[in-house]
């Protein structure tokens, strides 16, 4: 029997059409919030890069927080946009071909100007209470990547939810990895050990 993933994580509404000057501002804190940190911004930087009205921010948003969140959302969005489209290209069917589609999308990411690592991540280390908009946002994040490996997994595996699981580990830790150490293959060994985790889940020698 398939084991059950029983972890909710949250399903936050999507917002209506973004006008452009918002648009423009959440830009700019999307460059600026990953770049340079969350803690470490003022909302004047934000309105700096971006050229947008300040009556835009506080139009929008209350807090620096709710800013942060828009931010946060924002990236998952388009991170995730990103992943579905790789994995289009490949056959869905095949495990090996759509895990090794998300750990491109992560590789190309990692040749960004600025890379810190997985956005996620970087804001949970600096946002870490359980309540915030890092914590939560991170949760939705890994629960969606985890869904389209777990999709590519069913019925073909005693246990889609652990294996998508492992590969997960695999795909955040290089994303961590390549920030320490970008020049250490860290996309490759991701590669070949998940090779070996869906050789084992599928019964290949």
């Amino acid at each position: 029997m398939e084991a059950q993933d029983t972890t909710v994580a949250p399903v936050p509404e999507r917002r209506t059409r973004r006008r452009p000057g918002l648009e423009r501002l959440l830009a700019a804190a999307d460059e600026v919030l990953y770049e340079e940190g969350i803690a470490q911004t003022a909302v004047q930087r934000i309105l700096e890069r971006s050229g947008a009205a300040r009556g835009t921010l506080y139009g929008h948003f209350e807090t620096k927080e709710q800013l942060v969140e828009a931010y946060l959302e924002r990236r998952h969005e388009r991170t995730i946009a990103v992943i579905e489209d790789a994995v289009a290209e490949v056959d869905e069917t095949d495990p090996h071909q759509v895990f090794d589609a998300l750990m491109s999308v992560a590789e190309r990411r990692s040749n960004d100007e600025v890379f810190r690592g997985c956005a996620f991540a970087v804001a949970v280390a600096e946002l870490p209470d359980e309540t915030g908009p890092a914590v939560r946002w991170a949760r939705t994040h890994k629960h969606a990547v985890k869904g389209v490996l777990e999709a590519s997994l069913r019925g073909r595996t005693a246990d889609p939810v652990a294996t998508a699981e492992a590969l997960v580990v695999l795909y955040d830790g290089s994303l961590v990895s390549a920030a320490m150490r970008p020049q250490e293959g860290s996309f490759e060994a991701a590669r070949s050990a998940g090779r070996l985790v869906l050789d084992a889940a599928l019964g290949r020698q």
